[in-house]
């Protein structure tokens, strides 16, 4: 059974949700929070707990963590595979996003190079899924 909730796909769009909403203090703030509390939740130290990101959802009007988790209940068997393929698809290119501001920031080429590289091999590994089920219309 695919577990979306266990993996680091809620992290990665939690993270993102953050981002949208201004960043670690700002929803902070908003949520009465730490920032401390928020950063260790993006970096998976700490469960996320439903009303952080069902608040920073309803604020932002998008639902990404809602979504991923509406699919659980669809797609068992093959499709369940394509919705574990893409979720660790999102996770890796979750992460491409901090390693570039790094590279940017600090020059952290090593970590850049890395992320890319698992993220590619995750985009990789889905699309050969995808034209392997005949899904590539």
């Amino acid at each position: 059974m695919t577990r979306p909730y266990d993996g680091p796909a809620i992290r990665a769009l939690f993270r993102q949700l953050v981002d949208d909403f201004g960043g670690v203090e700002a929803s902070a703030s908003f949520l009465r929070s730490t920032k401390g509390t928020i950063s260790k939740e993006m970096a998976g130290h700490m469960q996320i707990p439903v009303e952080h990101w069902a608040a920073l959802e309803d604020e932002l009007e998008h639902w990404p963590i809602t979504s991923l988790l509406h699919g659980r209940r669809e797609g068992r068997g093959a499709q369940g595979e394509v919705e574990k393929l893409a979720a660790r698809v999102m996770a890796e290119n979750g992460d491409v996003a901090n390693a570039i501001l790094r590279l940017l920031t600090a020059g952290d080429r090593t970590g850049a190079i890395k992320e890319l590289s698992e993220a590619i091999a995750a985009d990789q590994r889905l699309l050969e899924h995808l034209q392997a089920e005949g899904m590539t219309e």
